[in-house]
């Protein structure tokens, strides 16, 4: 999964440029594949963090919840500043592991940063999904692309946007030829834009 790419493009940053955040999926939708590998994403990533994110904390109150993504979806334990970054990441999936959402918060120090962040976030995403980039109606440049994994052997969705000083990265995982329902991403994004939005200080 793209956290760790994510956060090393951070850590490469100057004040103007920013990381994204990522997802993994969800038991009543019908996308279906095996899990992301979001934890590596601490190991793989510069403990220094860019000039242009927010302070390390505590930043899982701005995660949504398993029980806004499905009856029987299952959250895995959060990671805090994943990378020595600013934000946190967690993992969500149904009981089977089959479908699977990573959700990447990075929190910058200002709204221009972050939207900035969401932007250039196009560029690095053909290394998890191929498929073009589209216009996503949630937060500030919005991103989705849909396809499958370079390797084949995965749908993957892919959602980019900012919302505040916070970049979300949004990834849901499922089998072959079988993404998530457009309506079920376009939900949890609205969800994750939500939480951000009502839970940020200013």
């Amino acid at each position: 999964m793209a956290i760790t790419a994510l956060l090393t493009v951070a850590t490469g940053c100057g004040k103007d440029e920013k990381p994204s955040s990522s997802s993994s999926s969800s038991s009543t939708s019908s996308s279906t594949s095996a899990a992301s590998s979001s934890s590596a994403a601490s190991s793989s990533a510069s403990s220094a963090a860019p000039s242009g994110t927010a302070p390390l904390a505590d930043y899982s109150n701005l995660l949504v919840t398993a029980a806004d993504i499905g009856a029987d979806t299952t959250l895995g334990p959060p990671e805090q500043n994943p990378g020595g970054v600013a934000g946190v990441a967690v993992t969500f999936s149904n009981t089977s592991k089959t479908h699977t959402i990573t959700d990447l918060l990075v929190v910058f120090t200002d709204a221009a940063s972050a939207a900035q962040g969401a932007k250039d976030r196009p560029a690095s995403l053909g290394k998890y999904v191929t498929g073009a980039p589209q216009p996503f109606a949630v937060g500030t440049n919005g991103i989705i692309v849909v396809g499958p994994s370079p390797d084949n052997t995965k749908s993957v969705t892919y959602v980019v946007f900012s919302e505040g000083k916070v970049v979300v990265d949004l990834e849901f995982d499922s089998g072959p030829n079988d993404a998530a329902p457009q309506d079920f991403v376009l939900d949890v994004a609205k969800k994750q834009d939500d939480a951000v939005k009502t839970r940020t200080t200013s």
